[in-house]
């Protein structure tokens, strides 16, 4: 009866605080006694409290309880690791309701069954459900952030539905519009749609969502407009590239670009990429499952250029998006391949699980032009934060809280998030969304984009 009635009164406790949560912002929130992963050196790692005031990290210490003041919301983080919310630097999002249309398919595959077969039947509310179900899976997984990558921006009404599939998860996201790849839509045509879903939707100060431009290979025309309107550019880049130099010459790549892949670039765009400041995520499962690449990312190419890259899931045509499964990939195929270089006598380094956890993070900030803003618990940054469970069955017994992370925990021990210092998911719950109809306007659009056209799912 003891251990009912200690149960009993936890629940109440954790009913009572996830309610004042719920409420209206107003209040300071205490996350007090949890093991705290700053991701910044200045401020440490430590036992103790993290404090949140007006969406933002006010402190970081052992026992702020006095500086909260007594009417903060205390949440006992006594059983988590209190680490920066991940960040997902690329995912095709509008992808979301297609989730295994594409497993066993090579690349060429993938782009004929989806670019090919599939996307032009996009209606607005299916690129609207898409966005909201990807958000709604990083959030469960513990991403605060994602870098939407919406190459199928067929008319405004298609690039306004996305936008607000993304606004209405309260998700921390980056839009990246692009044309669709068929070609339907004329490249100046959507670059007038994109000043207009500017004007509309990103032009409040302090906001979740920021756009930028998309481009599926590097072309001059849209790096120049990207440039003369203060706008950044995501571009898929690998060894099909060949103009990097020529538009590095013409002043056209600075410090406002992300590079998705970077499969087999040679050191000289490594270098060009590394002088001007720019950001490259590494897509740890991607490449392996289309044959894009080598099992082994670039990051050792990345780390000798001076960048710290970002981690991405991509799209969830064939793995579940994952921000925790790609660290861990990362590091295991990595420690292989360092085996092997120093076997055959070479010399190489192993990345450490603290390094990994910094790609997840402060690297996904700066592929999202957000490292002022996100990527780890700094007072005066916006309050991103997630509470991983320390305490299950497959994290209890870890001894290292990097190691835990990366190398033990799943999204199942995703306990709590908040982005902007708002409840997004409390006590392994997501918050505010009907998830069952959510996932009925999933399934709906699946099936209506598969029987327009004219597929049938694979069931076994």
């Amino acid at each position: 009866m003891t251990v009912s009635h200690t149960q009993d009164s936890v629940d109440q406790r954790d009913a009572e605080v996830g309610a004042a949560l719920r409420a209206p912002a107003g209040r300071p929130i205490l996350l007090a006694g949890g093991t705290v992963l700053t991701l910044d050196p200045a401020v440490g790692n430590l036992l103790g409290d993290v404090l949140i005031d007006d969406g933002r990290i006010a402190a970081v210490g052992v026992d702020l309880k006095a500086q909260a003041g007594e009417h903060a919301i205390v949440v006992d983080a006594r059983h988590a690791i209190v680490m920066p919310g991940l960040i997902d630097s690329h995912l095709h999002a509008w992808l979301g309701q297609l989730r295994g249309i594409s497993q066993g398919l090579d690349f060429p595959g993938y782009m004929q069954l989806v670019h090919g077969e599939v996307a032009a039947h996009y209606r607005p509310e299916d690129m609207y459900i898409g966005n909201l179900i990807a958000a709604l899976v990083a959030l469960d997984g513990g991403v605060t952030t994602i870098l939407d990558n919406s190459h199928n921006a067929r008319s405004w009404d298609h690039m306004s539905a996305a936008v607000q599939g993304l606004a209405d998860t309260k998700i921390r996201a980056v839009h990246a519009t692009a044309p669709p790849v068929d070609g339907s839509v004329p490249v100046p045509e959507w670059l007038t749609t994109v000043e207009r879903l500017r004007e509309r939707h990103f032009s409040s100060e302090g906001q979740l969502l920021t756009v930028r431009l998309m481009d599926l290979a590097p072309t001059e025309q849209v790096w120049r407009y990207a440039r003369d309107h203060d706008l950044w550019v995501t571009t898929e880049m690998g060894a099909h590239v060949t103009n990097l130099g020529d538009l590095a010459d013409a002043g056209l790549l600075t410090e406002k670009h992300t590079f998705n892949h970077c499969v087999a670039l040679p050191e000289n765009d490594w270098k060009r990429i590394g002088d001007a400041g720019a950001a490259v995520n590494l897509c740890t499962r991607s490449d392996t499952h289309f044959g894009l690449g080598q099992v082994v990312p670039p990051v050792d190419q990345a780390l000798d250029a001076g960048i710290t890259p970002g981690l991405s899931t991509d799209n969830e045509t064939t793995y579940l998006s994952d921000m925790l499964a790609e660290m861990q990939h990362l590091i295991t195929v990595h420690r292989g391949h360092t085996f092997g270089r120093v076997a055959a006598g070479e010399q190489a380094v192993q990345l450490t699980p603290r390094q990994v956890l910094e790609f997840g993070t402060l690297g996904g900030a700066a592929n999202c032009g957000l490292s002022h803003v996100t990527g780890s618990l700094t007072p005066g940054k916006q309050a991103d934060v997630v509470l991983l469970r320390k305490t299950d069955v497959n994290t209890s017994l870890a001894t290292n809280a990097f190691t835990t992370v990366v190398g033990f925990a799943n999204r199942s021990n995703i306990d709590t998030v908040f982005v902007a210092g708002r409840i997004r998911k409390w006590r392994g719950r997501l918050v505010g969304h009907d998830l069952a109809s959510v996932l009925k306007k999933a399934a709906d659009s699946r099936t209506y984009l598969m029987e327009r056209a004219g597929l049938m799912a694979d069931r076994f």
